[in-house]
């Protein structure tokens, strides 16, 4: 061979080397890889994925799911190997209400949706003042029949959900049963997906002095709802806080450290461990803190985020904690989006948090310094009869006045 072609074909098999390099890296960056470059868990699950499909496309007596939820149901079951009841796969429509949920606004009605496996009933437990589902007539306790047609009684809740919920504009037409004048009736009701803003905070004056502050979940929302209620108490001549996170399941840590910055001075707030990167700590700016003295309140539903919270101002010596002991949640989840591969998305179990005193209360919980079991004869906490909540304004009283 010459010299020349010689080089030329060289360069030409290093030119193919390089492109195939490029092309796989790509692939690789964007999530999407050839099948030729599987792994062997990868090959040994299609094989097997092959000999199930065809036992089941040959025997199995109903009619068959459709391969795409096969296909989902598959990758559930490999996340749910890993053996963490805080990982798993989301379909399509579960990975966009989990971002919603994190966000803390979605497109919907406005209404939250009940179901009674045993009755195989669907039913509007609570409507949002103002927002679309009250404004068309649906009520709390109305029995969801049909939704445009498509009878749900064997539709399971999530399904029913999606069939109402969907982008603004979208119009959907419940059959809904309903008693009136002691007699059972029927009737269909439109009702117009709109985009709406979870209302996370909820705040008010208990008395002269003394301020309430409820926070229901940790969004994006919830950061800007918690300065806005903090500025309106102290408008109103709060002397002292009772925040209250019992059956607060968690939600956004960037919310919650956000607003421990809100309340408290310059110092250590958590650190994060992960497997990923460094540790990282997190501190307060003392650009503003809250002076007077707080209570909060817990319970066994305070979970995640809400215990990032309430063990932040325990440990840092800011706020008693009433109540009885938080769940126990002290691990840090964080959700990818897979769209640009098989679709979906995936939350992962990526790391654990540590209290500024560097204790950890994974499966431990919080324990309050004040122990008070609920009594109320109701279930909705904050009102009249909340003995927690009387136990916290007799604490920051004493607070108060000390």
């Amino acid at each position: 061979m010459k010299d020349g072609y010689k080089r030329l074909f060289i360069m030409g098999i290093w030119s193919g080397i390089m492109i195939s390099l490029i092309v796989i890296i790509s692939l690789q960056l964007f999530g999407v890889i050839p099948r030729w470059w599987n792994s062997d868990l990868a090959g040994d699950v299609e094989e097997r994925a092959a000999v199930i499909e065809h036992y089941i496309d040959n025997y199995y007596w109903k009619e068959k799911v459709s391969d795409e939820k096969m296909a989902e149901y598959a990758m559930k079951g490999m996340v749910s190997a890993l053996g963490d009841k805080y990982s798993t796969y989301y379909t399509e429509e579960e990975y966009k209400q989990s971002i919603n949920s994190v966000n803390g606004d979605y497109c919907g009605i406005g209404a939250t949706v009940r179901r009674d496996s045993e009755k195989k009933r669907t039913y509007i437990e609570e409507v949002q003042a103002g927002k679309p589902a009250e404004r068309a007539g649906l009520q709390a306790g109305d029995e969801i029949l049909r939704v445009d047609g498509t009878d749900v009684t064997e539709k399971s809740l999530d399904d029913t959900v999606a069939m109402i919920k969907g982008d603004e504009g979208k119009k959907s037409v419940l059959a809904i049963a309903r008693t009136e004048n002691g007699q059972k009736i029927e009737k269909e009701i439109t009702v117009i997906c709109e985009k709406i803003i979870t209302q996370s905070v909820n705040s008010r004056m208990l008395d002269a002095d003394v301020g309430y502050i409820q926070i229901t979940e940790f969004d994006k929302e919830t950061t800007a709802q918690f300065k806005k209620a903090i500025e309106e108490l102290d408008g109103q001549g709060q002397k002292g806080l009772i925040l209250d996170v019992r059956d607060n399941g968690g939600g956004s840590l960037d919310a919650s450290i956000a607003m421990l910055d809100r309340l408290l001075p310059a110092g250590k707030l958590i650190t994060e461990k992960s497997k990923a990167k460094d540790d990282k700590e997190y501190t307060s700016t003392d650009e503003e803190h809250f002076d007077k003295p707080m209570v909060v309140l817990i319970n066994g539903n305070s979970a995640s985020a809400s215990e990032v919270f309430a063990g932040t101002l325990q440990d840092r010596g800011a706020a008693v904690l009433v109540g009885v002991s938080s769940y126990g949640k002290g691990i840090v989840q964080t959700i990818y989006s897979l769209e640009k591969s098989c679709g979906g998305g995936i939350k992962l179990t990526t790391g654990e948090y540590l209290l500024p005193s560097g204790r950890s209360i994974h499966e431990t919980g919080l324990t309050p310094d004040v122990e008070v079991e609920y009594t109320g004869t109701t279930k909705k906490m904050g009102e009249s009869d909340d003995n927690q909540l009387l136990k916290a304004g007799e604490i920051l009283r004493e607070k108060m006045n000390g």
